[in-house]
Order: structure tokens, then C-alpha cells, then sequence
């Protein structure tokens, strides 16, 4: 990836495809809160996880990943607003490692 906006449209683009889409997407209320955890990428670099189902979004958030050095200098604004107030994108576990690292790139190339 070589710029920030593409970065973001690409995060974007996966986002909706598992969130509005996908036939199959990642939240689905109809299952049990074991049934699949839910991964959040925030434009602070931070990932996240919780339970899914319908218990999603309403227990702990577990952070498996720490904001990024300078992760302001991306300016992304991802589809979902958080408390307070950097943005997210609800994507698969692998897609956040990966995305998290794209950030990471590009920052050190600044």
C-alpha cells in the first residue's frame, strides 16, 4: 500500500463487506455469544475482540494490541464512531494483523 487513502478505502471496502454485504457477516445477533468473537481495527492501530451474537457490544472489550506511534499522521476515518472518538472497522482477526501492519508501513515510510 503507498498511500493512506487507499489504505483507508481498502479497510473500509472489507468492513462492509463483513458488516452489510456478506450474507454471512461477521455480527449476526441470531447466534450465541460463544458462537464467533467480533475483531475491531481502530485508526489508532489498537485491535480489539469481544464476544459476538447477541451479546455484541454489550460486554468486554479485550484489547490484543496497543495504539501505533504517530498513528495520527494516517488520518483514517474508519465506517463506525467509537466513545472516544477515533473510528473502527469491524474485520476478521488476519485482516486486522494485516491492516495493522499496512499502517505500520506507512508510517515509517513518512
Amino acid at each position: 500500500m503507498n498511500d493512506p487513502k487507499q489504505l483507508n478505502e481498502l479497510i473500509n471496502h472489507l468492513h462492509n463487506w463483513h458488516y452489510i454485504s456478506s450474507p454471512n457477516g461477521l455480527v449476526n445477533p441470531k447466534e450465541s455469544p460463544n458462537g464467533n468473537q467480533i475483531y475491531h481495527l481502530y485508526s489508532t492501530g489498537e485491535i480489539s475482540f469481544q464476544k459476538g451474537g447477541w451479546a455484541y457490544l454489550q460486554r468486554s472489550e479485550c484489547f490484543i494490541d496497543g495504539k501505533i506511534f504517530n498513528y495520527q499522521t494516517l488520518e483514517l476515518k474508519l465506517p463506525k464512531e467509537a466513545e472516544d472518538g477515533s473510528t473502527y472497522a469491524i474485520l476478521t482477526r488476519e485482516e486486522c494483523k494485516n491492516m495493522r501492519e499496512q499502517m505500520i508501513e506507512l508510517i515509517n515510510k513518512k
